[in-house]
């Protein structure tokens, strides 16, 4: 918004400044033509700054208050989804609840000699939770006597091709336990943002987008409008288009960049990172509930029928060829879900539950201690 305001105090400092000047013309000069064309531009600079000011009024305030153009919020951009290296962004470090990485909870220390190791990734449910999914895993696991750390690098919005990154950023750390949590931002998460297979959130709008059409399509919703019907102005239809959106050939690409990302983290996981009480440290994937009927977008409307639940159902058969991919996406009741994959504490609870079980099952057969 502090763009727009000072293009807008420039403007108008350099039309009040060229009045100025016509004025003194006007003033001093005698000639009758140059004060016809002075009289005809102070109507004309006159109109025009009342039309900048009321569009300015119209689209930057009423539209937006009615919820037209693409949705901005300060705290996923500024504090949930900082830029940072190697994983694209992750929370602001010492912002709200996060530690000095931009994580959720305390900062991280290197776990004790006899301690339980475990590192969660996930989007923003596995961020979201007062407290999230995880620490109430390491809460069950702790108080069946199995004394565990837990790091949650969870982030906002953020998909398994980042987290792989971040498994590697932070691999200093020693972790017995690999978790990835997720399958909704590698699936569905690509028809709402950046199409292709992948890639983050939104990264065609911060990486590739020019300058000034980032400005107009973020705070001019009347234009958002026409790009979110065409796609025209950002560039995003060409993209939609040669990743042929919804097509069974993006789909396939889609779904094997999801597997490929998770035998990637296990080899990384099993030949690289170190584990801190077991002999050896595991990967384990973890596929989330999602809710179909709360999932509802035009765009969606436009593509394919049945796409939805076609997503659903060949992500469920490539899962089924690697048992290191823990299927739990039926584990909620559909009143459980606030969107279409964000849940009530209640469910968190239950989710909890479920992989403290299938942690404990894993590790009683690959984790065998110093």
């Amino acid at each position: 918004m502090i763009n727009i305001l000072l293009l807008t105090i420039v403007s108008l400092t350099f039309v009040s400044l060229v009045l100025i000047v016509f004025f003194k013309l006007k003033k001093y000069s005698k000639n009758q033509n140059v004060l016809a064309v002075i009289s005809k531009f102070e109507k004309f600079s006159s109109f025009l700054i009342i039309i900048i000011l009321s569009y300015l009024v119209v689209d930057m305030g009423l539209f937006r208050l009615l919820g037209h153009g693409y949705p901005s919020n300060r705290d996923q951009e500024k504090i949930q989804r900082l830029p940072t290296p190697y994983d694209f962004f992750s929370g602001k470090p010492n912002a709200r609840d996060h530690n000095s990485d931009g994580y959720r909870g305390k900062d991280f220390k290197k776990a004790g000699q006899e301690q339980l190791s475990i590192a969660f990734f996930g989007g923003s449910t596995g961020y979201n939770g007062n407290p999230p999914i995880i620490s109430l895993v390491g809460q069950n696991l702790n108080s069946q006597n199995i004394n565990t750390v837990i790091y949650n690098f969870s982030s906002v919005s953020s998909n398994h091709n980042q987290h792989l990154n971040r498994l590697l950023k932070f691999s200093n750390y020693k972790f017995d336990l690999v978790i990835f949590y997720g399958g909704f931002n590698e699936t569905f998460q690509t028809l709402f943002s950046d199409p292709r297979p992948g890639y983050p959130f939104n990264f065609w709008t911060v990486g590739e987008l020019h300058p000034l059409k980032f400005v107009l399509l973020k705070y001019f919703p009347f234009i958002a409008e026409i790009d979110k019907q065409t796609g025209k102005i950002s560039g995003i239809n060409k993209i939609r288009n040669e990743v042929k959106l919804g097509s069974d050939e993006w789909l396939n690409k889609l779904l094997n960049n999801y597997i490929d990302t998770h035998l990637k983290t296990k080899k990384l996981t099993e030949e690289f990172i170190e584990p801190n009480l077991c002999n050896k440290s595991t990967f384990m994937g973890i596929y989330q509930p999602i809710s179909l009927p709360k999932i509802t977008n035009e765009l969606l409307e436009k593509l394919k029928p049945n796409l939805k639940e076609k997503i659903v159902n060949k992500t469920k058969e490539k899962i089924k060829r690697h048992d290191f991919i823990v299927d739990l996406s039926d584990l909620y009741e559909e009143n459980m879900f606030t969107d279409s994959v964000h849940v009530n504490e209640e469910a968190k609870n239950i989710m909890a539950l479920e992989i403290t079980k299938v942690i404990k099952e894993k590790l009683s057969k690959a984790c065998v201690t110093k």
